[in-house]
């Protein structure tokens, strides 16, 4: 019983997803203005801007793709946007940084059908701090679909200030971004050692599994 008992425990307090959602302003691009250039049979799309995002250096804006340019679908929607050696960014407003948490920024790249391949980034920005990059080239991505990549910060007592911002950056001819995603997990420091902080929700899943182990054997005694 014991042992089933700290099993539950293990695999409630590793398992629980203890992320908190930071809300992104059109983080999957749906939101656009009119799409009214075509690029085929169902397929349309506009040199920008995107609405909730601010565009630098190179031609960016929203399109909807179709089976010519991707044999799968948009990760999220039906629209995405691509950026041809310039940089799409949002600053998160009221949004800073957390002291002992660790961040976690999620972005779909894609690799058209039919594209040279180039390099891209995105980063995680406190003001003007660059607090993280992740970098890439999409012909490592398999032609025609769309691959999440991920980059993680964690923070200590002391943090950067400024809001905290998102930036996707091509270095070539075209990448396609879609379903942006920034989560945030507290954490403490023991002994050195960075440890989760579960929320309150842990608490009522762990208590509900003791529960169950607890009433299983006690079934089973009374069964023997």
């Amino acid at each position: 019983m014991r042992s089933a008992i700290f099993a539950v425990l293990a695999l409630l307090v590793c398992g629980v997803a203890m992320a908190d959602n930071i809300v992104i302003d059109n983080p999957s691009f749906e939101t656009t203005n009119p799409l009214n250039i075509s690029c085929g049979t169902g397929c349309a799309y506009n040199d920008g801007p995107i609405p909730g995002w601010t565009i630098t250096g190179a031609a960016s804006g929203s399109w909807m793709l179709n089976s010519t340019y991707y044999s799968s679908p948009a990760p999220d929607g039906s629209i995405v946007a691509y950026d041809n050696g310039g940089t799409i960014s949002q600053t998160l407003p009221g949004v800073s940084l957390l002291p002992n948490s660790i961040y976690t920024l999620s972005v779909y790249i894609g690799d058209r059908l039919d594209s040279d391949f180039s390099g891209y980034s995105f980063s995680l920005d406190a003001g003007s701090t660059v607090l993280s990059t992740f970098s890439g080239w999409n012909y490592m991505i398999p032609m025609g679909t769309f691959q999440q990549e991920f980059l993680t910060f964690t923070t200590g007592d002391s943090v950067a200030a400024g809001n905290l911002g998102i930036s996707l950056t091509s270095n070539g001819p075209q990448t396609d971004f879609d379903d942006v995603q920034l989560n945030v997990v507290p954490t403490f420091q023991s002994n050195g050692d960075l440890v989760i902080t579960p929320e309150p929700s842990t608490f009522l899943l762990l208590g509900m599994g003791l529960f169950g182990v607890l009433g299983l054997t006690i079934r089973r005694r009374a069964e023997a």
